[in-house]
């Protein structure tokens, strides 16, 4: 697979996984915080998932323009799809089950 099309496969990856922090950690805050706050909690959240889940793609070996720059693994989306079902337990499954 062209690297350039990896790149693009993992970044839309990482960023649909963000996205989906966001706006459940979002949804569980806004009952209880100011938006303000919620914003930035959920902002913080999302951008440590964006991190980490880009770090699962950096090749163990990387050597700047000689290897490719991402490595798409099976181990890595099922890491990504293990948070954030996780992220989906506690705050979206749990509190909705309590009401």
């Amino acid at each position: 697979m062209d690297s350039q099309m990896q790149m693009i496969i993992v970044l839309i990856i990482v960023l649909s996984a963000s996205f989906l922090t966001w706006k459940m950690i979002k949804d569980f805050y806004k009952e209880k915080f100011h938006m303000v706050f919620t914003h930035l909690i959920a902002v913080t959240t999302a951008s440590f998932m964006f991190l980490s889940s880009m770090s699962l793609f950096v090749p163990r070996n990387y050597q700047r323009g000689t290897s490719p720059e991402v490595e798409i693994s099976f181990s890595a989306i099922a890491i990504i799809i293990a948070m954030l079902v996780v992220i989906f337990f506690f705050f979206r499954y749990l509190p909705n089950r309590n009401k």
